[in-house]
């Protein structure tokens, strides 16, 4: 599709809009998968390291004295700081006991507070309940006493008295009136306490399940140094080494050397799948650049229509198509054929940042998005300037 005169260029611009909006959203599908992966892939390089760190440790002794030399002169720093570590962790567990002590006693104030508001505030129903029944009747005695006095000409006779009487009705419904708030009060009172205790108490044992946990995971820990210390020592300097390592020499243990090939090949799906959620990154970015850029142009291409409507004198614009506007904009199906092949993309996700960014480089550059902006506002200038002048 080209475009001949301002009716046919707001539609086509419309038209490579919708396609680039496509394409993100196959390219966002793409991402998730990506991202999925890439957590996986975290997941199995952080096991590998444990399963080799586990069996180089077990068999220590048969390890190349090559790697084991610089794992020993490890162990001096790392007795230290897992003494640190353990003084450290003595500390937080005390101050975590303490702390949930303290929300234990919390705890327990509130239910006591709530016990002893309870009878109060019943004592206090229980008396306006009472108060309130004979206020009620006092009013329906009046009442029935001015409706004795009105019967039949009752009104005339007994003028005075039934203004007494009405005098006295309204000081009663008033004074059954203040009752019925007091009641009211009171047991918003009780219900509002109960719901703000409900809240503290979860609140409260929350924040105990938190701590108790929190003891539990720094306990284990403490465990583990004060259990095997030279052990624990010994693990941690060879989980460093095994982490500071990018390759691996032979080892002289087979079933090490088979952990760190695995470990090896999960870091490497690590950084495919991080190259692939920084490309995806990368190429969304500059899509929605260039739509809400082209979704600018298009407002001004309509706004130059509007113009040529509201003006008869005005000639009918006739545009030309640059072919390189035309050109540029075929990127967006062959773009297209390249991201619909989610499950591939997500297979290989260092083959699919490799393509990103090529297009990137190549086709979606600074300069060459400046050049189809330019291109496609050149066209309006160019007709406007030669057929309203």
């Amino acid at each position: 599709m080209a475009f001949n005169d301002l009716a046919t260029m707001i539609p086509y611009f419309v038209e490579q809009q919708e396609k680039i909006k496509r394409l993100i959203a196959e390219i966002d599908e793409i991402n998730q998968g990506i991202t999925s992966e890439l957590v996986e892939a975290q997941d199995r390089t952080e096991a590998a390291v444990a399963n080799a760190v586990a069996i180089a440790h077990d068999a220590f002794g048969k390890v190349d004295a090559s790697i084991r030399e610089p794992i020993e002169g490890r162990l001096v720093a790392t007795r230290e700081a897992k003494t640190a570590r353990r003084a450290e962790l003595e500390k937080l567990i005390a101050d975590l006991q303490t702390d949930r002590s303290g929300i234990e006693q919390k705890d327990s104030e509130e239910s006591d507070k709530l016990a002893q508001e309870n009878p109060n505030l019943n004592e206090r129903e229980e008396i306006l309940k009472s108060k309130l029944g004979e206020a009620q009747a006092a009013v329906a005695q009046t009442e029935d006493q001015i409706r004795q006095a009105a019967a039949r000409l009752g009104w005339l006779v007994h003028a005075r008295a039934i203004s007494r009487l009405r005098k006295q009705h309204q000081s009663q419904a008033t004074a059954l009136y203040g009752i019925r708030e007091r009641l009211s009060e009171v047991r918003n009172t009780w219900a509002q306490d109960r719901t703000r205790a409900r809240e503290e108490e979860g609140r409260l044992q929350q924040a105990w399940r938190l701590r108790t946990a929190e003891i539990a995971k720094l306990t284990q820990e403490l465990e583990g140094l004060t259990d095997d210390f030279e052990g624990a020592c010994r693990q941690a300097a060879i989980d460093e080494w095994v982490r500071a390592q990018e390759t691996y020499p032979p080892t002289g243990v087979d079933d090490l050397d088979e952990a760190l090939k695995q470990l090896v090949a999960a870091r490497q799906r690590t950084a495919d799948c991080e190259g692939g959620v920084v490309a995806v990154s990368e190429i969304m970015g500059v899509l929605k650049g260039v739509c809400d850029g082209m979704a600018r142009m298009q407002t001004s291409i309509e706004s130059v229509k509007e113009e040529q409507d509201m003006h008869s004198e005005l000639a009918t614009l006739k545009l030309e198509a640059p072919p390189d506007l035309l050109k540029f904009h075929q990127l967006w199906d062959a773009l297209m054929e390249t991201v619909t092949d989610e499950k591939r993309s997500i297979e290989h996700p260092k083959a699919f940042a490799d393509i990103v960014r090529n297009v990137i480089d190549t086709y979606l550059n600074n300069q060459n998005l400046e050049l189809m902006f330019s291109m496609a506002g050149e066209v309006l200038n160019k007709a406007t300037k030669e057929q309203w002048d």
